[in-house]
């Protein structure tokens, strides 16, 4: 049956045959989140994998990959386009340019495998391990060069949290991805090459990954940090009204329920308080008003909680200002306007959102980023390890840096952190399917490193994550509430990625996957 519809995909030509490998490439978004049913995107994998077998010349190769690679990553990014929406008329008309320009950027790296493959492999073999190592080694070309972008990975079609998931803690998320694209190998092997041993190792492959997360899951056993009691604030709001000049009060009413809601019940049993990115639209150190209006809140309630939070910092450096995406912890045991205790600036700038490229000579131009009506923010010189009282060491990534394996910082010891905080801004794009794959990824990092999640996320999924990937207690996007809970202690147990360095490894197996090829190529 499989056999035949790739038979009627390979008889049609022209716009017909690639209109059909776009919309098979369109199909395999239905495993990442939210909907997570992983064997159709193995199966579109499959699929792509023969019919790149079969095409005869290296331009068709290309083309063949490139349109299989757009629908992919069109589906997966489109979202996108809200921000542009959100920011207004001035923006709107860079929407269809940024979001079609980044699917077709990242479908190049597809279709650059594609080209090679039918340049330089051998006519003899078969051909599908080659294709997957090729296309494994564009997933990390893509996550890392120009800053990377390593989203919806292939490995992330298996919920975070779920037995599938759990040997990202052996080999990250770039191991769990190749598991994908050679279980796809094999049982296209297995289809058209009669390779019955290749399919019968795909199902182990996936059996053996299954049995291990399972058997992880079943002997779980989380322990909670004594003394430390979490509140996370979660109340949605509009990027768009506040951003709009004709409300110039909605970002106060939006400031105004976070206290409100960080005034409920409870607050006096709360040991820490995190707010998510976006609620603040200026550097908190110039806003003595809200600072004092919080020492207030904590009070009433008989509360001396460190608040966790994220601004703008801005650096006056006497020739000039730069500006940081920046999380900051605050006391008011000792001052009413209370005092700084961590600093930990964004160090990943998302490219346009916060930074544009090309730097101060196109700012010149008069570019502005999205989120500011300034130029570039300036991006910290390195991740730290932060020491917040009551807390044991932990790191803070901001918004999109949790989506990058491998980035969480390590410390001068090399210890590394055991606990991180996600704050994001996820109201830039509307209720669509972003903010669930942007949640999905970030839990991963839990599961790599054995070490809890805190995750705090405007318009997105907030909540307590184990180290497990699974969530203590979680609140929906939509909804407007408070999540306290206890936080889970690490495990004390580092993957092979954390021990050998994740980036090294997987691109060492990647160029000689290239090599491989070139060597058949030779023979």
């Amino acid at each position: 049956m499989v056999g035949n519809v790739i038979d009627k995909i390979t008889g049609l030509t022209g716009w017909k045959y690639y209109l059909t490998c776009f919309v098979l490439g369109l199909l395999g978004i239905l495993g990442h989140a939210p909907y997570f049913i992983w064997p159709i995107t193995i199966f579109v994998f499959m699929i792509f994998f023969r019919l790149l077998a079969l095409t005869e010349t290296s331009k068709q190769g290309f083309w063949t990959a490139m349109m299989v690679g757009l629908g992919y990553f069109s589906g997966q990014v489109y979202w996108i386009g809200s921000a542009f929406i959100t920011r207004g008329e001035e923006f709107i008309w860079l929407m269809p340019f940024m979001v079609g320009g980044m699917a077709l950027l990242l479908a190049f790296f597809w279709a650059f495998g594609g080209w090679i493959f039918k340049k330089y492999r051998s006519d003899r073999g078969t051909p599908y391990l080659v294709i997957a190592a090729l296309i494994f080694l564009a997933e990390m070309v893509r996550g890392h060069i120009f800053g990377g972008f390593p989203w919806n990975l292939p490995g992330y079609i298996f919920k975070a949290g779920s037995p599938m998931s759990q040997s990202a803690h052996i080999y990250s998320v770039y191991g769990l991805s190749f598991l994908v694209l050679l279980v796809a190998a094999l049982l296209a092997r297995s289809i058209w090459n009669k390779g019955h041993k290749s399919g019968f190792l795909a199902v182990i492959l996936i059996l053996a990954n299954l049995g291990y997360g399972m058997f992880r899951l079943h002997n779980a056993d989380v322990q909670y940090v004594e003394g430390v009691k979490l509140r996370i604030v979660s109340s949605p709001f509009s990027q768009k009204d506040k951003l709009d000049p004709n409300k110039p009060m909605y970002s106060v009413e939006v400031v105004q329920d976070h206290i409100n809601l960080t005034a409920s019940p409870g607050l006096d049993t709360i040991t820490h308080l995190v707010w998510p990115e976006g609620v603040l639209d200026h550097d908190i150190r110039m806003i003595p008003e809200l600072r004092i209006a919080m020492a207030e809140t904590f009070a009433a309630s008989g509360a001396s909680p460190i608040w966790i939070l994220n601004s703008a910092r801005i650096d006056d450096t006497g020739e000039g200002v730069d500006y940081y995406n920046s999380s900051s912890a605050w006391s008011f045991s000792n001052r009413l306007d209370g005092e700084i205790l961590v600093t930990a600036d964004k160090r990943k700038l998302v490219p346009f959102g916060e930074i544009i490229p090309g730097g101060k000579w196109v700012e010149k131009l008069g570019a502005r980023v999205i989120s500011e009506n300034i130029g570039s923010f300036t991006p910290a010189s390195r991740k730290n390890i932060v020491e917040i009282p009551g807390l044991p060491r932990g790191t803070i990534q901001i918004c999109y840096e949790a989506i990058f394996p491998g980035f969480t910082a390590r410390g001068d010891s090399g210890d590394g952190p055991l606990w991180i905080l996600n704050q994001s801004n996820d109201a830039w794009f509307g209720p669509d399917v972003g903010p669930h794959q942007h949640a999905n990824i970030a839990r991963y990092r839990a599961i790599e490193h054995g070490i809890p999640l805190i995750r705090s996320a405007s318009n997105g999924w907030s909540g307590i994550i184990d180290p497990y990937g699974r969530y203590v207690k979680s609140g929906e996007p939509s909804a407007r509430q408070v999540i306290d809970s206890q936080l889970p202690h690490a495990l004390g147990e580092k993957g092979f990625h954390w021990l050998f360095g994740i980036d090294w490894i997987y691109f060492f197996l990647a160029l000689l996957s290239l090599v491989f090829v070139l060597i058949r190529r030779a023979r």
